[in-house]
This record gives structure tokens, C-alpha cells and sequence, in this order.
């Protein structure tokens, strides 16, 4: 019991840490989604899927269209849905994300303590991490598998500095049923321990990433859903599907793959807000250019400008090793630790804080807003769970406990079309948007059965 005490007492800072990253990403995200802020894409498409595991159904997105499995491959979806068939809310998987987030700065927080033997600076590298743009902005968007599997990544990256080799192998073949692009960092961990001399570790653990790649993406989710082997590669500009292509490009114009990264404003900007948090210490780290340049090229070759950038969930799987690039370079540049707390300190608040007002905005939430949707939760409530619904983006993950759903303007089959004026219209503009409620209140096919407020709810006219 002394021991256990001890233990804490010394590692409180971190731990102080963890509970508070934990309480101010639940409280920001569920309030994002009381004040219906969250979206059809994605919190509502894995609040359906999790629904539909819970009770023993395929995992067929209404959504999407598809078997989400041939979107993205989370496995994970289905462990967690024990949890959801107890607890089942869209505010489970915010809470759940919120939590695997936070705990993942344990494991950081203990390889940081280990390797610079100082608590303040394992303390701050860990704040750093977890306050990271990539982080943050990956929160305060919605519930996506890429912002989560930081835990299984972070996991892998401790068993690995520690040693633990069954726990390693465990969380490897774990952290693959997070998503399907977990591979490409386990292919980098490979190339990395081989720099280190780990010839045996490195060459398995490269193996192990490139076959689980190849079976998940081009086998598995092939086989769930037609072209899903090329699902978010087949925008690139290059032939990322077709290796005999791409090796002859990379040795006629090896420059054109340098110039990817440099032609565009938005992307050297992602790369000094993702590398300057930290000093741009991770450049001096092989880990960094071996985990995360990889992920990094096959989304900037993409002619989505989307994946560029630095909103969304897209930087999110970056953050554990970026922050453990910069433990490792900390023992070898030696900086004299003051200055670098300072500098680091410095950063964070400007670069995380600053630019990112996540964590400091949450501490102006009013939880008063709260109330004036209270027309809608009470009203949302009275819809019947067996109804197929179409609703506005912000008003389907409230409704996504279904088995159809869809994101207006998309109708098909709906028994009722649920919108609200107060609201964001996405996909559509204002000017469509109110063209399709005047259109509905005309329509013969269709009647206004309430309107609360700015809630318009219609339902089939089944008489017509």
C-alpha cells in the first residue's frame, strides 16, 4: 500500500493531467452535441453503426450506403457495443472517445518520465501532447475511429520503448481493428527499430504492417465493398494501388515527390503548426520521418484539399509519435531543460491555446444554451424509434438509434423529414434550403405534422 501511495504521490502531475484533459474534452464535446453542433458525418454515422451492432444487425450505414467496415475498417465499433446497447446515447461514444484520448497520455507521460527522469518536464511534454493541435482539433469536430486509436498507438509505442514484448504483439494485432491505416505506422515502427539495431523485431514488425495493410484493404474491405480498396487513395495524383508505376516515378522524377509536400500554402502550414508545436524537435527523429511522413504523403498527393489541412480528425493518429519523436531527440541534443520547458510553454499556450481555443473555450461554455434546445430534445422524443427518418446534419445523430436514416436532402423511403431553420443546412445553401421547406409544405405527398419554434417535422402522406 506504501508503494502504491508513493507511486501516486510522484506521479500525480501526470495523473492531474489526465482527469483534466478527460473532463474538458467530455464536457466540450457533449456540449458541442446538446447544442446540436455535432453532424451526420461522422457522429451520426457511427452512433447508427454502434446501434446496429448493439442489437446484433450488420453493420449497413444508411448514411453512407454501405457496410461501414468497407469505409473504414473499426472492428472496434463492435467490441465498444456492448457498452452502447447499455448506454444508448451518442453522448457514450464522446464520453468513450473522450476517455481513450486522455488515457493515452498515461503511456506518454510514463515514457517521457523515463527517459528524462524529471516529473515538470514529463508533465509538460504530456500537457503538450494532449493539447495538441492534432488533438484538439480532431475533438472538437466529432466521434471519428482515427481520433481514437490514438490509445492502441500510444500503447504500442510504450511496450516498444519498454519492452514488453507480449504486450506489443498484443496491441499490434489490437490496434488494427481501430482502422485500416493503423498498418502504415506499424510499417514506420519497423523501419525504426531496424535503425536501431533490433533486426529481428524490426523485420517482423514490418511484415506484420505490410500483410495486415494488404489482407484488411485489399482483401477484406475489398470483399465487404466493391472499390473499397481504393477508398480514400483514389484521389491521389499518383498510382499509390499500382506499386510497378509508382517505384518507376519515384526513380525518373524523385523531385515531384518532394514537391507534394511543398506546393501549397495550406500544406507547408499544416506541417509548421504539426512540427513548430514542438519545437520542430521530431525533425531530428527518425521515428517522425519513418511513422509520420508516410501518412503524411499519401494525403497531401490527394487533389481533395480537405486532407491537407488541419481541421477535422485527419492529425489526430499523428500526435503520439510526433511528441515521442521530440522525448527521443530531448536526450540526444541535451537542451538545458529550462529553456526547453520555457520554449515549450511558450508554444502551447500560443500554438495549442492560442490558435486552437478548444480548452480555453470550454471554460466559457454556458451551459444556459443548453436549454434553448429543449424544444427540440422534447419534441425528437416523440418520433417512433422504428420510423426511417431523413433530418438535417445536426439533427441525425439524435435520431441515428435506427436502422434508416438519412442526411436531407436525401428522402428515399422516409416515413418522416425532420429539419429546423435555426440550424446549419449542410450540404445545401440557405436559399435551397428554405426552396425545399416551401416546397414541402406544398408538396400532396407530404404534411406538416408539427412546428415548434424553428422545428419543422413532416410526415408521409400516406392518404395521398
Amino acid at each position: 500500500m506504501y508503494n502504491l501511495l508513493m507511486s501516486f504521490k510522484k506521479n500525480f502531475p501526470g495523473l492531474f493531467i489526465i482527469i483534466f484533459f478527460f473532463l474538458v474534452f467530455t464536457y466540450h464535446t457533449l456540449y458541442r452535441h446538446w447544442t446540436y453542433n455535432s453532424n451526420a458525418f461522422d457522429l451520426g454515422i457511427y452512433t447508427q453503426v454502434a446501434y446496429l451492432y448493439s442489437q446484433g444487425l450488420s453493420p449497413l450505414s444508411t448514411l453512407k450506403h454501405m457496410n461501414i467496415l468497407g469505409d473504414h475498417f473499426g472492428i472496434i465499433l463492435f467490441l465498444i457495443s456492448p457498452v452502447y446497447k447499455l448506454l444508448p446515447y451518442p453522448e457514450t461514444l464522446l464520453t468513450i472517445q473522450a476517455l481513450f484520448v486522455s488515457i493515452s497520455g498515461i503511456f506518454i507521460y510514463l515514457i517521457a518520465l523515463d527517459r528524462t527522469k524529471d516529473i515538470l518536464q514529463s508533465s509538460i511534454l504530456t500537457f503538450a501532447y494532449l493539447s495538441a493541435p492534432g488533438i484538439l482539433s480532431a475533438v472538437n469536430f466529432d466521434f471519428h475511429l482515427a481520433t481514437i486509436s490514438v490509445l492502441p498507438l500510444s500503447l504500442i509505442l510504450f511496450c516498444w520503448y519498454f519492452k514488453k514484448w507480449k504486450l506489443y504483439w498484443f496491441f499490434l494485432l489490437f490496434s488494427i481493428l481501430f482502422k485500416e491505416d493503423i498498418p502504415i505506422f506499424i510499417v514506420g515502427l519497423g523501419l525504426f527499430s531496424l535503425t536501431k539495431k533490433q533486426i529481428k523485431l524490426g523485420i517482423s514488425t514490418l511484415i506484420f504492417g505490410l500483410l495486415s495493410f494488404y489482407f484488411i484493404k485489399f482483401q477484406i474491405m475489398a470483399h465487404i465493398s466493391q472499390g473499397a480498396e481504393a477508398g480514400y487513395i483514389n484521389s491521389s495524383i499518383l498510382p499509390l494501388t499500382n506499386l510497378v508505376k509508382l517505384s518507376y516515378l519515384l526513380f525518373t522524377q524523385p523531385g515531384s515527390f518532394i514537391n507534394i509536400f511543398f506546393d501549397s500554402p495550406t500544406k507547408i502550414r499544416t506541417l509548421i503548426i504539426l512540427y513548430g508545436q514542438l519545437l520542430f524537435l521530431p525533425f531530428l527523429s527518425a521515428l517522425s520521418w519513418f511513422s509520420i511522413m508516410p501518412y503524411l504523403f499519401i494525403r497531401f498527393s490527394s487533389n481533395l484539399t480537405h486532407y491537407w489541412g488541419t481541421n477535422f480528425h485527419y492529425n489526430a493518429n499523428l500526435a503520439p509519435f510526433l511528441i515521442v519523436s521530440t522525448i527521443f531527440v530531448l536526450k540526444k541534443i541535451q537542451l538545458p531543460k529550462y529553456l526547453f520547458n520555457t520554449l515549450l510553454i511558450l508554444t502551447v499556450i500560443i500554438s495549442n491555446f492560442y490558435l486552437n481555443g478548444v480548452v480555453l473555450d470550454t471554460f466559457h461554455l454556458n451551459p444556459k444554451n443548453i436549454e434553448k434546445y429543449n424544444y427540440l430534445n422534447i419534441t425528437l422524443k416523440d418520433i417512433p424509434a422504428n420510423k426511417t427518418i431523413s433530418a438535417q446534419s445536426p439533427i441525425v445523430p439524435h435520431l441515428s438509434n435506427r436502422n434508416k436514416i438519412y442526411l436531407y436532402p436525401e428522402v428515399l423511403d422516409a416515413d418522416y423529414i425532420v429539419l429546423d431553420e435555426s440550424l446549419i443546412y449542410y450540404p445545401m445553401q440557405n436559399i435551397e434550403f428554405r426552396d425545399k421547406i416551401s416546397a414541402l409544405k406544398s408538396s400532396p405527398d407530404w404534411k406538416l405534422d408539427q412546428q415548434i419554434n424553428s422545428l419543422l417535422i413532416f410526415s408521409k402522406n400516406n392518404s395521398y
